[in-house]
């Protein structure tokens, strides 16, 4: 029933002239698999897919399913699940299946014949188990993100916990989840063995944001950015400079348009640094910490402080316009660079 269903979803996303057909299979060598798709183009060429059915799929699965299954140019291999988690098909992608879920989610890549499909469906599971509810929102799930990139490991769970200020069942509760998801990297009853920052900072994002409502006020400073800095660098106040300005101290892409800076009391920051309130035009954005975290491991760039290059990362991703890409440009220097900013 999985499998029809997906072939269902596939046939009314093929271009006219287009079929496919669905067999199970008799023998796939060494490894069975659940089907197996041929799809036909308006001439004679046509292209054989593996398929392997999950009713469940979580990223963590893909590391064996990879080692038994692993796609390749001439014998593709899709996946198909009720639903699979925007994590899942990342990892998907990067590993090279294609997939399809029921609500929508496909991508599929063929080079003979000539094809990809590529559609959005759900974000979230419509049917949600009690273990798909699991949330990196609020300030204890942002206190374990920046320690676990900001930290190497190996990482115990008691020396994290005591890192992030963040009691000992939670802690365990999170990393269980984020295993799952096969964003860090376990023992059995033992230490954190690797993190993927990265795809931690992303998956963070996808519930965080700097910029929530009664947390930011816009405004302008009206002599520009360099003027605004300098004065920064002054204050006596706790800040710490995010967003774009500040990840163009490491890697930039182009000239900033936009300050974000983390203060305790927003009006008495901005009556200091004479600005003023602007919704249309605005070039600076003071925000409310979600958590005093934003103020941890900051540096000193050009006098200035600001905020821990994981905290800068995670607040471009969630932002308007060419923030994800400044995001992503800062992440590279990050990579290329971790002794730079990683204890």
């Amino acid at each position: 029933m999985l499998v029809q269903a997906a072939v269902e979803q596939l046939a009314g996303k093929l271009p006219p002239g287009w079929r496919i057909t669905s067999a199970t299979p008799r023998s796939q060598g060494r490894v069975a698999v659940d089907a197996v798709l041929r799809i036909r183009g308006p001439g004679s060429n046509s292209a054989s897919i593996q398929v392997e059915a999950k009713q469940r799929l979580e990223p963590k699965d893909l590391d064996y399913m990879v080692t038994t299954l692993r796609p390749v140019r001439e014998r593709p291999v899709m996946v198909v699940a009720p639903f699979l988690s925007l994590r899942a098909q990342e990892r998907l992608r990067t590993l090279g299946f294609d997939y399809a879920d029921l609500t929508g989610n496909i991508r599929l890549s063929l080079s003979k014949p000539g094809l990809y499909i590529e559609t959005r469906g759900a974000d979230k599971n419509p049917e949600p188990t009690v273990r798909d509810r699991r949330s990196l929102k609020g300030a204890k799930a942002g206190r374990l993100i920046r320690a676990l990139c900001d930290f190497r490991p190996p990482l115990g769970l008691r020396d994290l916990a005591k890192r992030a200020v963040v009691d000992a069942g939670y802690t365990s509760r999170i990393i269980s989840f984020l295993d799952r998801e096969a964003l860090v990297v376990r023992k059995p009853r033992g230490p954190i063995t690797n993190t993927d920052w990265a795809a931690l900072l992303r998956r963070w994002s996808q519930e965080y944001s700097p910029l929530q409502r009664g947390r930011a006020r816009w405004f302008l400073a009206a002599r520009g950015l360099a003027q605004l800095t300098d004065k920064l660098r002054t204050l006596s106040a706790r800040y710490a400079v995010s967003g774009s300005w500040a990840a163009a101290q490491f890697a930039p892409v182009a000239p900033s348009r936009l300050l974000l800076c983390y203060a305790d009391d927003i009006s008495q920051l901005a009556q200091a640094l004479d600005l003023r309130p602007a919704e249309a035009g605005s070039n600076v954005a003071l925000v409310t910490p979600f958590d005093p975290v934003v103020y941890e491991r900051t540096t000193k760039q050009k006098g200035t402080t600001v905020a821990a290059a994981s905290q800068i990362a995670a607040d471009l991703l969630t932002g308007p316009g060419r923030s994800p890409n400044e995001a992503e440009a800062l992440m590279e220097w990050m990579r290329e660079n971790e002794n730079a900013w990683r204890a």
